[in-house]
């Protein structure tokens, strides 16, 4: 008879113990190699009833890491259009475009890209200039399956309107055709440097907040026109996203060489002029482009996304169907 009579049930309780343990960690190894998949494949999309458009964000690992994308497609199946890639304005995100999303994306799919630093894009190690932007833009569109296959069309908005150039030139086979508002364009290199020297710097920041107050005019200052106050806090939001480093991509537009870029793009463009809002630079940009034609708003002049987003898709579906 064994001295230890309890041996035998001891060693099998901790057999079992020991199963169960390795179960654990297993589960816990599982869900932690699970997770970034799970980040990379997005959501299960939400449709809007009052549009019949299915919203979905995924991430789309880049040149400088995690790219977000808003993408946007009819409920229903129906002869879709040539897709649709939105390059935004700075300092804000593919959020920007979204009444405006609301109407592309009835008949066509919709990409907006979160520029890297912006948005919930990861942030460059180090400044990059508009060509940098664009090459991310290409390996985004890229991964998604778009090039020679199917071609996609791009619309860009002041800094992304120089992002949507470029891309262009880069790449003949992935870009279509092109629309482009408000192109911050200097014929004139004295006011290139100016506005370079106006716009690219880092901010103050101050202990009782005060610096915040420059952030959150520069988001509200649409309402005079009649953007709401609750769309004004979400362009706030998405300033705080890249602050304080939302000056990056200034130093992008600043440099950009747009009289010898623009002559690199052989797609169709249309350009769109706001009143007050590079009117004059985007219709002087015109002279530079192989095949450009010219469309100006007299009624919009600021928060033209917001405010204005049927007529803007109007024109530019007529453009681009």
């Amino acid at each position: 008879m064994s001295i230890f009579p309890k041996t035998g049930l001891w060693c099998k309780r901790l057999k079992e113990e020991n199963t169960l343990r390795a179960l654990v960690l297993l589960l816990c190894c599982l869900s932690f190699m699970l997770a970034p998949m799970a980040v990379v494949a997005g959501d299960a999309g939400e449709t809007s009833a009052a549009t019949g458009v299915v919203y979905e964000r995924d991430f789309v690992r880049g040149p400088f890491g995690q790219v977000h994308i808003l993408t946007a497609r009819p409920a229903a199946a129906t002869d879709l259009k040539t897709p649709l890639a939105l390059f935004h304005p700075t300092p804000y995100s593919s959020d920007y475009f979204r009444s405006f999303i609301a109407h592309m994306a009835r008949d066509r799919v919709v990409i907006a890209i979160d520029t890297p630093g912006y948005g919930d894009s990861a942030k460059p190690p180090d400044l990059q200039p508009i060509a940098g932007y664009a090459r991310s833009a290409a390996i985004v569109l890229q991964v998604l399956g778009y090039g020679r296959d199917e071609k996609v069309d791009v619309l860009g908005y002041h800094t992304g309107a120089l992002i949507a150039a470029e891309l262009a030139a880069q790449r003949l086979e992935l870009v279509r055709r092109m629309v482009l508002p408000g192109v911050p364009f200097y014929a004139d290199e004295e006011k290139q440097r100016e506005a370079y020297e106006k716009y690219v710097k880092a901010p103050t920041l101050a202990t009782d907040g005060a610096h915040l107050s420059e952030p959150w005019d520069f988001s509200s200052f649409t309402m005079q026109a009649g953007v709401t106050l609750e769309r004004a806090q979400a362009h706030f939001n998405d300033y705080m996203q890249c602050y304080p480093d939302c000056w990056h991509a200034y130093h992008a537009v600043f440099t950009y060489d747009g009289k010898a870029r623009f002559q690199q793009v052989a797609q169709p463009v249309l350009l769109m002029s706001f009143t007050g809002s590079l009117d004059q630079e985007t219709e002087a940009a015109g002279a530079y482009f192989q095949d450009a034609a010219h469309m100006r708003f007299e009624n919009i002049k600021v928060g033209g996304f917001d405010l204005a987003p049927e007529q803007i898709a109007a024109a530019a579906r007529q453009f681009l169907d």
